[in-house]
């Protein structure tokens, strides 16, 4: 699923996405272009809680945190890893 088609879906909401389809461009930013959903929340710290209770089970899966009124996804990559601005800022924008 594409990332405008997930926003129109599920509008001002925390979403725990999967990235079935991604790449990285300059070493330093990761593109998403395929995506699924894993869950819809309301509130970012349970998204966290079941992020992080999937990553440990099974570490090797692609997911990140968003919020569906960003107009794209933005994720840094550091250290060979790929981080969501979730890490640098709670509130939504």
């Amino acid at each position: 699923m594409k990332w405008q088609d997930v926003r129109k879906q599920y509008p001002d909401t925390w979403l725990l996405i999967e990235a079935l389809d991604a790449h990285t461009i300059d070493e330093k930013r990761r593109i998403v272009e395929n995506l699924s959903e894993i869950n819809p929340y309301t509130e970012f710290f349970m998204a966290m809680n079941d992020f992080a209770a999937i990553h440990k089970q099974e570490p090797n899966r692609e997911m990140y945190v968003v919020h569906t009124v960003n107009e794209e996804i933005k994720i840094k990559v550091r250290f060979g890893k790929a981080f969501g601005y979730w890490q640098r800022r709670i509130r939504r924008g």
